[in-house]
């Protein structure tokens, strides 16, 4: 019987460490003890571990976390990472159907690691250090991944292993319009999981914990914790279970989160609303303006842009899309939200950070794949209107 190739959690299990101690050590992401690297080279050696041909293969040009990660703004993603299968095809077939996909392509994606990726490729001058909680197995899948997100700038911290103990895996489908329609695996991550390994103690610099919708009624208890220690708490509606998709119980959700991300089709769903999108746009301000104590709300419009209702109370912020050729949708949201996420966090004002985010997720949707362009601070900085400059430049 052919001997199961060792991964990095069977080093991890070996050397007595985490995943993501053996993550740090492999891809030079973090500094390790001279005692902890000691042991983690036994056990590669014991185990004759090596690295899948996917880490191996990944180009070296993106940019790794910051040296100083210290000392910049902090952002902790609780969220998914996945294997894609990205299948181009002309439309969704119907049932019983059987067609060729023009092909079919492998990429890194999932919600969180998708964001993580956007706020982390920004970069200088607004570098961060992104960290990104997440559930990972024991198979090849799990190591590309780990070593694909190190050399995109996020660090991984394998805070579960998955029910079957491989990476969880989606299927994209899509249509020549740039529509698509996803299929994942189920995934969770509960409030121990970041309690239990994550330093949430106050930080001299600022500090987002962000979740996807998937885990807002399971970290209730983190997200009053992180709130206590100085964090702030951003939510994207990706996953916002039906119990919470309901007027009342949503606006006590904005009033809990400091700064949420909806898209128009969540929020018409949620509100009922089946008027025109500026009459919407309308309604929504209507609503929000009667939750005293509520944060900030970015309800994202897909091809015409996005609108930010400030917390003040004050008047709506409107920002368009830019006007791309769009390919593939996927990922857009989560770009928009990291990118708005890594201006937010150093300052900027909710209008540039608005601006900034629409135009890195329209610029997402003119590659295939959720990560396919990553955009930074200087092509934003180029694609802003004549006139308009960052406040960072």
């Amino acid at each position: 019987m052919q001997r199961k190739r060792p991964t990095i959690a069977d080093v991890a299990e070996a050397a007595g460490v985490s995943i993501g101690t053996v993550s740090n050590y492999i891809n030079g992401t973090a500094t390790v003890r001279d005692t902890t690297r000691e042991r983690i080279e036994r056990a590669i050696s014991s185990l004759m571990y090596r690295p899948s041909a996917f880490a191996r293969s990944l180009s070296g040009q993106a940019p790794k976390r910051p040296a100083n990660a210290e000392n910049v703004p902090r952002l902790l993603v609780a969220g998914r990472v996945s294997v894609d299968f990205l299948c181009r095809v002309n439309v969704l077939p119907h049932r019983d159907d059987r067609i060729t996909a023009r092909h079919i392509e492998k990429a890194l994606g999932g919600p969180g690691a998708n964001l993580a990726v956007a706020a982390a490729g920004v970069g200088a001058p607004l570098s961060l250090n992104v960290e990104l909680a997440t559930a990972v197995g024991e198979d090849a899948e799990s190591d590309w991944a780990l070593g694909a997100l190190s050399k995109l700038g996020v660090h991984t911290l394998p805070v579960r292993r998955t029910p079957n103990n491989r990476l969880s895996q989606a299927i994209v489908l899509i249509e020549l319009n740039g529509s698509r329609t996803i299929i994942s695996e189920p995934f969770e991550l509960e409030d121990v999981d970041l309690t239990a390994h994550l330093d949430i103690t106050p930080q001299e610099r600022p500090a987002c914990l962000h979740i996807e919708g998937f885990h807002y009624e399971s970290m209730l208890g983190a997200i009053d914790r992180f709130h206590e220690a100085g964090w702030k708490v951003s939510l994207h509606s990706a996953g916002l279970p039906a119990s919470v998709r309901k007027p009342d119980i949503f606006l006590d959700m904005v009033k809990r989160i400091d700064l949420t991300f909806i898209n128009d089709v969540a929020i018409r769903e949620i509100f009922d609303f089946r008027t025109p999108l500026s009459t919407m746009i309308d309604q929504v301000r209507d609503r929000l303006s009667k939750v005293r104590g509520r944060g900030d709300v970015v309800v994202t419009l897909g091809e015409f842009g996005a609108v930010v209702f400030p917390r003040s109370g004050g008047p709506q912020i409107e920002v368009p899309a830019l006007p791309v050729n769009r390919l593939d949708a996927t990922g857009a949201g989560d770009s928009f939200a990291g990118i708005f996420l890594c201006f937010w966090l150093h300052g900027a004002s909710l209008e540039e950070a608005a601006r900034c985010a629409a135009i890195g997720g329209s610029l997402t949707t003119t590659v295939e794949g959720a990560q396919g362009h990553i955009a930074r601070y200087d092509e934003l900085k180029a694609s802003l209107p004549a006139g308009r400059a960052l406040a960072h430049s």
